[in-house]
């Protein structure tokens, strides 16, 4: 039996499942609902860092527009999450890590607007800074957990060889290895020879050579 055979066994794992390719429109989705999220802090973050004086808008449908857009966005995400449960891959790599992105740089974005405008903090401004900071964490702690998760899947998803199989492979290997190293030239060339008494004739024998 061919060595590939033994080596494709061990690629033959569960991770497989979760790196089906998903539909587009999944990815469109996910990546809209990003951008709602970036522009609902992005709102957030002008109503917060400025006087309400400063501002030429409504303080307070700004503030309900900037909340819709992050929690709408949020419910997208969980809704992406929940039809697409099978793709552990993706739900990190277009969900979870994304989003967790965003809330950081939205977070900073809050903090450098306060400090800059040297503004007190409200309820208004804690709660700007504690939204994005707790979803920041809450997406990054799902993230490592699906991610060990589905490695830990495919570790156990394995199958596992025989012990007649493993025998018959360490084998293969061994002869595999034998028959790809050629005999030494010193061993060839290194030989030896002795030289027996006299006979009557007075002469020496040689039988030979012979290897070590």
């Amino acid at each position: 039996m061919p060595n590939h055979h033994y080596e494709s066994v061990y690629t033959t794992t569960g991770e497989v499942s979760s790196l089906r390719d998903v539909s587009s429109r999944w990815k469109v989705a996910a990546a809209c609902f990003g951008a709602l999220q970036l522009l609902g802090y992005m709102m957030l973050a002008i109503v917060i860092g400025y006087p309400p004086q400063e501002l030429q808008l409504n303080t307070a449908v700004s503030t309900y527009c900037a909340f819709f857009l992050i929690g709408g966005s949020c419910c997208g995400l969980v809704w992406i999450a929940c039809v697409q449960r099978k793709h552990k891959r993706f739900i990190n790599h277009a969900l979870l890590i994304p989003y967790a992105t965003f809330n950081t740089l939205a977070l900073i974005n809050i903090l450098l607007h306060i400090l800059a405008h040297d503004l007190h903090l409200n309820t208004l401004r804690l709660v700007g800074i504690c939204l994005p900071t707790a979803f920041s964490v809450c997406y990054t702690i799902v993230a490592l957990l699906i991610y060990r998760d589905y490695h830990r899947e495919a570790e156990s998803s394995r199958p596992l060889l025989s012990d007649e199989e493993l025998q018959r492979l360490q084998l293969l290997r061994l002869l595999k290895k034998q028959s790809s190293s050629a005999p030494s030239a010193d061993l060839v060339r290194n030989t030896y020879r002795f030289d027996l008494p006299d006979d009557d004739d007075g002469e020496t024998r040689n039988p030979g050579n012979g290897t070590h």
